[in-house]
């Protein structure tokens, strides 16, 4: 057992980095950028958002929203549609090749995990589903100042 938390910060962030590097590169050959997969899970998970408030969750600026929002309108994953309670907004939702795509993206993910973790020995896949409650707590914020960018929607 390490000894200190910073040893164990040490151990854990490249694994956990090249943890989802691998997963990540399991999937359609059609590739999202990290912010483009967190919005179109977003919009998944939460239903359509203004542009605004998506800004505000991806923890960037409405202008570098609007490039992101533009490239999965181009490719067909989201429509903007006229806020109907203030026309002035948009709303930004998927569509169904979007939510198509976000399925399909998703279960080539798990399967690699499945493929993964059923070679591994019975006490190591135990260890995993025993330390998963400690890694939800690690995404939880520990303070007011922290944004959604340490915990992206398509990692949820």
């Amino acid at each position: 057992m390490m000894s200190g938390v910073a040893e164990l910060a040490h151990e854990l962030r490249p694994l956990v980095f090249r943890l989802y590097y691998l997963v990540r590169r399991h999937g359609p050959r059609h590739t999202l950028t990290l912010t483009q997969g967190s919005v179109l899970a977003e919009l998944v998970a939460g239903g359509p958002r203004r542009m605004s408030v998506l800004a505000d969750l991806e923890g960037v600026r409405l202008p570098s929203l609007t490039d992101v929002v533009t490239r999965l309108e181009r490719d067909g994953l989201v429509i903007r549609v006229p806020d109907p309670a203030d026309r002035r907004a948009v709303l930004v939702s998927v569509t169904a090749q979007g939510r198509r795509f976000y399925d399909e993206l998703v279960a080539a993910r798990e399967e690699f995990l499945r493929e993964r973790l059923s070679v591994l020995p019975p006490e190591d896949r135990g260890a995993i589903e025993l330390a998963i409650p400690a890694l939800r707590r690690l995404l939880v914020p520990s303070s007011t100042k922290e944004t959604k960018e340490e915990v992206p929607a398509d990692e949820r």
